[in-house]
């Protein structure tokens, strides 16, 4: 499936915000509780856990099979997933975590200069940030941008609005600015006070095409990094961006 199929049916279904939460370390403890877990019908006492590149669902190997969890930890589902972009089923756990830890970005057809990113480096190696103008933990990974060879990375920062009212004002006043080269400087220094001479009649296409697309990737906690070999990071990576970046 294109991405531009998905822009259209996730339009329809009016889906225009990214909703995501700020963190590093475990995501799955920001979707599920360990109740829902321990309620779940097993033997081992710690089944294996995956957190899909889609909202609300989490892989579970319990007992050896493939189970998928709701995120409010109500229901699981048992048996095989279709993965529509890797065109196969994935029957197990092990095959659900190989091909569920790519995002085929070069397959999707994303043209991200659509998006308006705030672009840092020229490198032939792409790399995509998903972040927002009140995340510290996507600051603190801004920050490492400095640890890399700009000749090496082309980075692209797409900022959201994605924690919270203040959030959304000042990601409409960094992409409305006039002056878009320091408002992309903002974005990736992660300055929450410059102000800027504002666009009339700003276009919100872009802004749109981002949320959306943050929805198609299944980003759910931000900063999400995805590498140019398709890997991605949900929060902050433990090891840093650049060994992050660096560990293929």
């Amino acid at each position: 499936m294109s991405l531009k199929k998905c822009f259209f049916a996730a339009s329809l279904l009016a889906v225009l915000t990214a909703t995501a939460f700020a963190g590093t370390g475990s995501p799955t403890d920001t979707v599920f509780t360990e109740n829902a877990l321990k309620a779940a019908p097993k033997n081992s006492a710690t089944p294996k856990r995956f957190v899909l590149p889609t909202n609300g669902m989490i892989a579970l190997d319990i007992d050896g099979k493939l189970n998928v969890m709701t995120s409010n930890g109500r229901f699981i589902m048992k048996g095989y997933l279709y993965d529509t972009w890797a065109k196969k089923p994935l029957d197990t756990y092990a095959e659900l975590t190989k091909y569920a830890s790519i995002i085929p970005l070069k397959e999707l057809n994303l043209n991200i200069a659509d998006l308006q990113p705030a672009v840092w480096g020229s490198g032939p190696e792409k790399v995509m940030i998903f972040t927002d103008p009140n995340c510290p933990y996507c600051h603190q990974v801004l920050k490492e941008l400095a640890d890399l060879d700009p000749k090496k990375y082309t980075v692209s920062v797409i900022s959201l609005g994605a924690l919270g009212e203040e959030s959304k004002k000042r990601n409409q006043e960094l992409y409305c600015a006039s002056d878009r080269y320091r408002a992309d400087r903002a974005i990736i220094s992660g300055d929450k006070t410059t102000q800027f001479d504002q666009v009339k009649d700003c276009d919100q296409t872009a802004m749109i095409r981002r949320n959306i697309t943050a929805q198609v990737l299944g980003v759910s906690l931000i900063p999400f990094i995805i590498r140019d070999d398709g890997n991605f990071s949900i929060g902050k990576p433990a090891q840093g961006l650049k060994d992050y970046l660096e560990a293929k």
